[in-house]
């Protein structure tokens, strides 16, 4: 039976605005605090305890140690706004300049009340914690570790008692130690941050098996930083690992492959209209499904990833995702105009298990696109990489999405609006007379596996938002999109955090509709 481990630290802040002040890597402000800076926190605390370092290594070693084999932790942590930097005076830590010279018999040339530097303070303020707001680390104790967990629960948990700050100097605290029941978990209040991996917009330092040996060794240098020799600068920590995580309501990003479109016999590209966008999905599904099965494939395989069926309204089953990319090309200095489709891309759905991918890699370049009513041959499939302009207007990062191909609403909205032009939409009760097609839409975000919470406004429209852009309607739809009268909507977002695509919402995400580039912020 699983256990839950929590760690619980609580912010003791009596302003009207609790705020945290530790930094990332880089200088930027960090949040959630990080395992890692929650690590070395209770590392300190429990030192603090003992006079003796030998005592502290034999009672805390084996506990801490311990802890950082662990998977890392899920954190639950308010919502962290950043706020304005400013700069302000302070005492500068600098008092081994003064030390130096009194060693040495001399006036110091600078008293230590002089001792003051600019330091720029930017701090992340918690909203929504309540007065003391507090951050939970979880782990996940499966039934190996469970012996270990009754073994070092009792100085991981007098640790966290003696925890007294994280963060900087100023960012009091007190800890709290505790087991968890599932129920007890699923009550904590915050936001949940958990390690997915490396696609995670949010990267956060992980202590690891070597971290509490090399913090030992780097506070015993911090000791001896000055010697016979003079100062000896203290080595930054390395013993650490860094792991994406995700908050739920942070966008995912989805796995891909890229590939060009080039003419069967002459030596260029060959372009579709970006109306025939369900068309071009149509031939790369076909010229998949046909690879597959001339590999013996096994039939199961080729129906849920390749054709996509499915079990019951499970929309989340692994499968695979069929997008034209129409060209965004520059015209004149700055403006963005779209283009005809020469691109494809072939991606997973979000938080997909084990990826497909690389056979789509391996075996889709030299595959040709073949009409499925002449049987001709329409393009070739040649590999694309990451550094062509075009395809990073739909990978790269930005807070601000258009679509490039309309977003099938899953229902129609028909007799609840007046088609009249577009309406500005936000992450809140959608209200007026576009009522029913913002619920669809937020209806049509889960389905891809997006959070409401994590937008800032949206645009509802049939005129596209890009340049040469064509109206919704005009797109090709297949029969099963139309036959229920639903709508469709060229759509503007903008994310509270800049994310990652490629990006296609709607019924027809996986058909060539409802597919996003990015816009400059």
């Amino acid at each position: 039976m699983t256990a839950h481990l929590c760690i619980s630290v609580r912010f003791i802040d009596p302003s009207d605005r609790p705020s945290f002040h530790g930094r990332s890597d880089g200088g930027t402000p960090e949040w959630p605090p990080s395992p890692l800076r929650f690590f070395q926190a209770l590392v300190a605390a429990s030192a603090a305890r003992f006079g003796n370092p030998d005592q502290f290594r034999d009672y805390a070693a084996p506990a801490f140690e311990w802890l950082a084999e662990l998977h890392p932790p899920i954190v639950v942590a308010p919502e962290g706004i950043t706020g304005t930097p400013f700069r302000t005076a302070v005492p500068n830590n600098d008092m081994d300049v003064v030390a130096w010279d009194w060693a040495r018999g001399l006036e110091p040339h600078k008293q230590p009340a002089a001792l003051k530097a600019l330091k720029t303070v930017w701090p992340t303020y918690m909203v929504g914690g309540g007065e003391f707001p507090a951050v939970h680390y979880l782990w996940e104790v499966e039934d190996m570790d469970q012996a270990g967990l009754e073994r070092h629960k009792a100085a991981l948990f007098a640790a966290a008692g003696d925890l007294f700050a994280l963060g900087w100097g100023t960012d009091m605290a007190v800890g709290q130690g505790r087991l968890l029941t599932s129920a007890e978990v699923s009550e904590l209040k915050g936001q949940r941050w958990e390690p997915v991996g490396n696609e995670a917009v949010t990267r956060l330092r992980v202590p690891t098996p070597g971290t509490f040996d090399a913090l030992v060794t780097r506070y015993g240098a911090f000791l001896s930083r000055i010697g016979e020799k003079g100062f000896v600068p203290v080595p930054p920590l390395a013993a650490f690992a860094v792991v994406g995580y995700r908050g739920a309501n942070d966008p995912p990003t989805r796995r891909y492959a890229a590939f060009r479109l080039r003419h069967p016999v002459e030596d260029r590209s060959t372009l579709f209209a970006t109306t025939r966008a369900n068309s071009v999905a149509a031939m790369i599904r076909n010229s998949t499904a046909r690879v597959a099965e001339d590999q013996k494939r096994p039939s199961e395989w080729i129906d849920r990833y390749v054709h996509g069926h499915r079990e019951g309204a499970d929309s989340a089953l692994p499968r695979f995702s069929y997008l034209p990319l129409p060209s965004i090309e520059r015209r004149g200095d700055s403006n963005l105009v779209v283009g005809a489709i020469r691109r494809v891309m072939v991606a997973e759905v979000i938080d997909s298990g084990q990826s497909q991918l690389p056979w789509v890699r391996q075996m889709l370049p030299g595959q040709f696109l073949t009409d499925e009513k002449t049987g001709d041959r329409k393009a070739l499939l040649t590999p694309l990489t990451g550094g062509d302009w075009v395809l990073r207007q739909y990978i790269d990062s930005s807070a601000t999405w258009a679509t490039v191909t309309p977003v099938v609403l899953p229902g129609s909205d028909a007799r609840a609006r007046k088609r009249s032009g577009g309406r500005r939409g936000s992450s809140g009760s959608p209200a007026g007379k576009f009522a029913k097609a913002e619920k669809l839409f937020f209806k049509a975000l889960g389905h891809a596996g997006y959070s409401p919470d994590a937008l800032a406004e949206f645009e509802l429209r049939n005129a596209s938002f890009w340049p040469g852009g064509e109206w919704a309607l005009s797109f090709q739809r297949p029969d099963y999109l139309t036959k229920g009268h639903w709508s469709v909507y060229h759509v503007r977002l903008r994310w509270k955090q800049s994310i990652k695509g490629p990006i296609a919402i709607g019924a027809g995400r996986h058909c060539g509709l409802g597919i996003f580039a990015a816009m400059s912020d």
